[in-house]
C-alpha cells in the first residue's frame, strides 16, 4: 500500500509538470506571435522610440499602418551635423538659392539683400563676395550647362555657367515675377509658377532665351489664393506643383499643357491662411513626387504613373513639440530618405519613400555647439529668418543654405 501511495504521488507530480510545460509553451507561442507582429508594425522605429529622450522619435502608428509587410533597403542612421568654417553675420535671411559649379563651389545669391555667398565644398568654408545680387528664390539645374536663379523680386533671371563658374543676369521681365520655384520640362523650357493670388505660369526657353507667361484656368475647387511654391519634374518631363494656400495640385504635361489633378482636397490637415506645401521632390525609384509641409501636418505624395495622390500624417509626438514653421524645402538625401530642411526649428523629419515610414530627430544640441543656447551657437537673431533655406546634395553630404544664422550647416551621411 505504501508503494501504491508513492506511485500515485509520482503520477500526480508528472501530470502537474506536463501541464506546466504545456502552459509555458502556449504562453511562449502567443508571446512570439505578439512580438513578431509588433516588429512588423514598428519596423525600424524601435531605435527612434528607444532613444526618444535624446530627441529622436518616430510614428509607430504611421509605420504600422503604412509599412507593415514592406521591407526597406534604407538604413536608420542619422546624418552628422557640422558647422562650416567662417561666419556671415546679419539679422536677415541671407539666401534662398544654391547652385553647384563643376569645381565644387556652391553659389548662393541674395534674397532681399545683395549677396553672393560661395561655399567651398572641399574646404567646408563659406565667404561673402564683394559684389552681390538680390531678389532670387529657388534654382533650376538645366540641361544646357547652366543653373538658373529664379526671379522672386528681381526683373532678371540669373545664370550660373557651371563650367566657368561665371554668373550673368538677363533682364527679361517688366514686372516683378514673384517666382519661388520651377522645373525644366521637355524641349529645354523652364516653367515657373508664380507665388501670387492669380496664378501665372512663366516660362524661359533655354535654347532661345525667350520668355512667355500665361494665366491658366482656376481650379474647380475654388480658392481665394492660387499661390504655388514648389515644382518637380518626373522622368517623362511632366511637372507637378502643389498649392500653398489652396487644396489643388497643378500639372504641366510633357506637351506643355496645364491642368489640375482630379482628387480630394490636399489640405495637409490645416485650413485658411496656413501654408501647406512648400517644395516638391521627385524620387525616380518609386516614380513619385513628395511634398513636405511648411506649416501643415501631413506629407503629400503624388503617384506620377497615374496622377493619383494621398496624404500621410506626421507623427503626433513630433507635432506636439515642433515649431509651426517646420520646413523650408525637402530634399532627397544620399541615404535615400527625404528630409526636411531646418526652418524655424532645430528638429528635422524624414520619410522613407519606399514604405512611408516617418522619423524625426532634434538637432538642438548640435546647433548649440557647446554654447548655452541655440542662438549663441548658431548666431540666429530671429526665428522668422530661419535656420536654413535651400539644400544641395553633393556626394554623401548635404549643404544647407545660409538663412538667419551666421554659421552655415552641413550634414554628413
Amino acid at each position: 500500500m505504501f508503494f501504491d501511495v508513492i506511485r500515485k504521488m509520482i503520477e500526480s507530480l508528472s501530470a502537474f509538470l506536463k501541464n506546466s510545460r504545456d502552459s509555458k509553451k502556449i504562453a511562449s507561442d502567443e508571446s512570439s506571435v505578439g512580438i513578431g507582429s509588433s516588429s512588423v508594425g514598428i519596423g525600424s522605429s524601435s531605435a527612434g522610440i528607444g532613444s526618444s529622450s535624446a530627441g529622436i522619435g518616430s510614428s509607430s502608428a504611421g509605420i504600422g499602418s503604412s509599412s507593415a509587410g514592406i521591407k526597406s533597403s534604407l538604413n536608420n542612421s542619422w546624418p552628422i551635423f557640422k558647422y562650416l568654417d567662417n561666419e556671415i553675420v546679419g539679422n536677415l535671411t541671407k539666401t534662398r538659392t544654391m547652385a553647384l559649379d563643376d569645381s565644387g563651389i556652391i553659389h548662393s545669391l541674395g534674397y532681399k539683400s545683395d549677396m553672393h555667398i560661395e561655399t567651398d565644398t572641399a574646404a567646408d568654408s563659406i565667404k561673402r563676395n564683394e559684389v552681390g545680387y538680390k531678389g532670387f528664390i529657388g534654382t533650376v539645374k538645366a540641361s544646357d550647362g547652366y543653373t538658373y536663379f529664379l526671379p522672386a523680386y528681381s526683373n532678371s533671371i540669373a545664370k550660373l555657367d557651371r563650367k566657368t563658374s561665371s554668373i550673368t543676369l538677363e533682364n527679361k521681365f517688366t514686372n516683378i515675377p514673384q517666382v519661388r520655384s520651377g522645373a525644366e520640362g521637355n524641349d529645354g523650357i523652364i516653367y515657373m509658377p508664380s507665388y501670387t493670388k492669380t496664378l501665372n505660369i512663366l516660362s524661359y526657353n533655354t535654347n532661345t532665351g525667350e520668355v512667355a507667361s500665361i494665366t491658366p484656368q482656376k481650379p474647380s475647387r475654388y480658392t481665394f489664393c492660387n499661390h504655388i511654391w514648389g515644382a518637380a519634374v518626373d522622368k517623362k518631363g511632366e511637372i507637378y506643383m502643389p498649392q500653398v494656400l489652396g487644396t489643388s495640385i497643378a500639372k504641366i504635361d510633357k506637351f506643355g499643357v496645364f491642368s489640375y489633378l482630379d482628387g480630394p482636397p490636399a489640405t495637409s490637415g490645416v485650413s485658411g491662411w496656413t501654408h501647406k506645401y512648400v517644395g516638391a521632390t521627385y524620387v525616380e525609384s518609386v516614380d513619385k513626387v513628395f511634398c513636405l509641409p511648411r506649416q501643415g501636418k501631413k506629407i503629400l505624395i503624388i503617384n506620377c504613373s497615374d496622377d493619383t495622390y494621398e496624404e500621410v500624417d506626421l507623427p503626433e509626438d513630433y507635432l506636439e513639440v515642433a515649431n509651426k514653421n517646420k520646413n523650408f524645402h525637402g530634399y532627397l538625401a544620399p541615404d535615400g530618405w527625404i528630409y526636411s530642411a531646418f526652418w524655424a526649428d532645430t528638429k528635422c523629419f524624414r520619410i522613407n519613400p519606399e514604405t512611408y515610414e516617418i522619423q524625426w530627430k532634434d538637432y538642438e544640441s548640435e546647433f548649440m555647439d557647446g554654447h548655452p543656447t541655440v542662438k549663441a551657437g548658431s548666431g540666429i537673431m530671429s526665428l522668422g529668418t530661419g535656420y536654413s533655406t535651400a539644400a544641395l546634395v553633393k556626394g554623401n553630404d548635404v549643404y544647407l543654405g545660409l538663412a538667419g544664422t551666421s554659421r552655415a550647416i552641413k550634414l554628413e551621411f
